[in-house]
């Protein structure tokens, strides 16, 4: 009885390289990766605010973010990489950031070639950072007030803020959090003493007599820098960003339920 099809023989099929086997899987393009310096407690508070997986504990690490061109975090950073500026007097504005957030570039549209040959500038990580570092103490701010409205003792605020985030003693001490609640939380401030004020008072008139003739140096430096375009460029798109309603009004549901 004849085959309604032929057999296929040998001769259907192209030749196979030599040595090549055909279970082995086509190679894969090479991912463009980069390990963007953060302050520790930073990362663990993108790693919430992103949505990236915990990866390790001990060191802390979180899975990569894809870099976006959108969001109150991925467009300040994109607009950071594409238009890097070179100056060294901010090296030793990043010693803290000794944490590690990895970035994602392939949906990057700028030149990357020379940011994963190390050419990242210590103005990007510093400028980023700081820009965290304000969401980051806006949200701790709110947050206190939330906890004292619900009669929760500072103390207690400030460390369940911590622990939302899993923020440890070693990320940022819980002094530095209280001393700046204090500073720039906007809480009631406790009525002085007139003893306590004259000392206060005679230590501010001490204190602004040896800052003037320093603020007047730095006034003298400031008029003979030429501010860059793309600083300029990214600080309006930071003022708009600012502008945005807060991502934590959005979260008072997730908080409620920690």
């Amino acid at each position: 009885m004849a085959l309604a099809y032929p057999l296929a023989t040998s001769a259907s099929f192209p030749p196979a390289a030599a040595g090549a086997r055909f279970d082995q899987p086509s190679p894969q393009p090479a991912v463009k990766r980069l390990d963007f310096p953060i302050r520790p407690h930073l990362l663990k508070f993108l790693q919430v605010h992103l949505h990236l997986a915990r990866t390790q504990e001990l060191p802390f690490q979180a899975s990569d973010y894809t870099l976006s061109s959108e969001g109150r975090f991925g467009l300040p950073l994109t607009l950071l990489l594409q238009k890097p500026v070179q100056d060294g007097r901010y090296e030793g504005s990043i010693a803290d950031c000794t944490a590690r957030l990895g970035l994602d570039l392939r949906n990057y549209k700028g030149a990357y070639a020379y940011l994963l040959k190390g050419g990242l500038s210590p103005w990007v990580v510093f400028q980023f950072n700081d820009l965290v570092e304000e969401t980051f103490r806006a949200e701790f701010y709110w947050w206190v007030r939330q906890q004292r409205q619900r009669r929760a003792t500072i103390k207690d605020a400030i460390y369940s803020y911590m622990a939302f985030y899993g923020v440890s003693e070693d990320d940022i001490a819980y002094e530095t959090l209280r001393r700046d609640l204090h500073r720039n939380g906007g809480l009631p401030v406790r009525k002085k003493s007139k003893k306590n004020e004259a000392k206060s008072s005679a230590a501010a008139q001490k204190v602004s007599q040896k800052i003037n003739p320093v603020s007047q140096k730095i006034n003298g430096v400031s008029q003979k820098i030429n501010v860059l375009s793309q600083r300029a460029t990214f600080s309006a798109v930071r003022e708009q960003l600012k502008n945005l309603p807060l991502p934590i009004l959005e979260l008072d549901f997730l908080h409620g339920r920690r």
